[in-house]
């Protein structure tokens, strides 16, 4: 009975000891919890009182930004600035605006070209001979691709541009008449009917033979955008006309058309590269404005086998 007794105390007195430490616990948690509660609570102000410092200091920000936006746009005529934003809205459209009676000839997917750039950069050469042979669509397709074409989801090209100028425009003059590529819709405009190639391949008698020529064309109109006038006053560099522009743009033609030579290395054809020196009747053809000039042309068709290998 001495030894259940003892037990029993024993058990007595370790329950009494360990609510002593549950109702201690309880006060410490329920303490803690005061003190974590009185820390948010600060914290919040603090938190309140900066976004609320930010905030004004934001609006002072944005407050002189626009009224330096507005001293900056003061300096251009209205006339000016609205043909910035519609060359703007005009190149963020997900297609290119054509007419209603416009003529659209939808191209194939782009002959794809797995040739290593090292091969294509061995086997690049200007061949001013051609069978007269047609080379398929899907070829055509690719060399416009490759020159212009649309590589990225905020229509960025597959060849660089002066301050994003995209002042190029790429025309295929071939047997079936004059179209002019766009580059968003990968398809081809009707400009003008009939077999025109005599007018653009005047130099050599093969070079009539041709499957295509491909004509660029730079807009100087489209040099004339926000970023021109922004390196004009920032860097005070005038890029909107004179030599820099010409020189600027004949670097934008000259990237499509090292494209167009690899591409038509890459898929076996011939290519070459000239300007031509009487462009009065090829102007008249493509219907161009005075501001658009011919800077270059590319032909490309099938190789002769031979001498006798020409289709006449």
């Amino acid at each position: 009975m001495a030894v259940k007794t003892k037990l029993k105390n024993s058990l007595e007195n370790l329950k009494g000891e360990l609510k002593e430490k549950q109702e201690k616990w309880t006060k410490e948690w329920e303490e803690a919890k005061r003190e974590l509660k009185a820390r948010q609570k600060l914290f919040s102000r603090e938190v309140k009182a900066k976004q609320d410092e930010f905030m004004i200091e934001w609006d002072e920000v944005e407050t002189r930004s626009r009224e330096k936006l507005d001293q900056w746009l003061d300096r251009f005529d209205i006339d000016e600035l609205q043909a910035m934003l519609d060359r703007y809205k005009e190149e963020n459209e997900p297609l290119e605006p054509i007419g209603e009676n416009d003529v659209l000839r939808m191209l194939p997917e782009p002959r794809k070209l797995d040739m290593t750039l090292t091969e294509a950069l061995k086997k690049r050469r200007s061949l001013r001979d051609f069978s007269g042979e047609p080379i398929a669509e899907d070829m055509v397709a690719a060399l416009l691709w490759a020159a212009n074409g649309i590589n990225r989801k905020n229509f960025k090209r597959t060849t660089p541009s002066a301050l994003n100028w995209q002042d190029v425009s790429v025309y295929v003059v071939q047997g079936n008449g004059i179209w002019k590529y766009l580059p968003k819709r990968h398809a081809l405009l009707f400009i003008e009917g009939k077999d025109q190639r005599e007018h653009f391949g005047e130099i050599k008698t093969w070079m009539k033979l041709a499957s295509q020529h491909l004509v660029f064309v730079s807009d100087a109109r489209k040099t004339k955008t926000f970023s021109t006038k922004l390196v004009q006053k920032t860097f005070k560099v005038d890029f909107s006309e004179g030599e820099l522009n010409e020189r600027a743009r004949a670097i934008n033609v000259g990237t499509k058309v090292q494209a167009v030579y690899l591409a038509a290395a890459a898929m076996g054809l011939g290519c070459t590269c000239r300007i031509l020196a009487d462009d009065a009747k090829a102007r008249q053809l493509m219907k161009l404005a005075p501001e658009e000039k011919i800077m270059a042309i590319c032909s490309v068709g099938e190789k002769p086998a031979s001498i006798f290998d020409h289709v006449i």
